[in-house]
């Protein structure tokens, strides 16, 4: 029994080295401060909580051109600071001023084109949905 479900756990790993290959399936984010490499992988359930605020950010455009945008502010549950998070969760419609805890999956999305997997979070649930304090300046 042990032989067969070590085989079939090796088995799994030589289909998704074949599915991903030639596809650069990590991606550079930022914990703590410190760039770091992370792999890309599918995860059904996680929880982050979302910023009152946006903040200031660079995507890349259409022309590949790095812009100046404004991007949402997550966290897990365990950081200490915000992440600004370079595209969307899908199913989720933010508005300022308010504090989210999210429950969202993650999905390896590979893009044949550029040869990379990146990641995409699609909206569980809306755990809950604080009104924070607007800011006069």
């Amino acid at each position: 029994m042990k032989k067969l479900a070590i085989a079939a756990l090796m088995t799994t790993f030589a289909l998704t080295g074949c599915a991903t290959n030639n596809l650069a399936n990590e991606k550079v984010m930022v914990v703590e401060g410190q760039p770091m490499k992370v792999k890309v992988v599918p995860i059904s359930s996680f929880k982050v909580e979302i910023a009152p605020r946006k903040a200031i950010c660079e995507v890349v455009n259409s022309a590949g051109d790095k812009v100046e945008s404004e991007c949402i502010q997550y966290r897990q549950a365990h950081q200490k600071n915000f992440n600004a998070l370079n595209g969307s969760i899908q199913g989720f419609t933010y508005e300022p001023n308010y504090r989210y805890m999210l429950d969202v999956r993650q999905e390896a999305v590979a893009d044949e084109a550029s040869g990379v997997v990146r990641p995409v979070w699609i909206l569980n649930d809306v755990i809950s949905k604080v009104s924070e304090p607007t800011i006069v300046q």
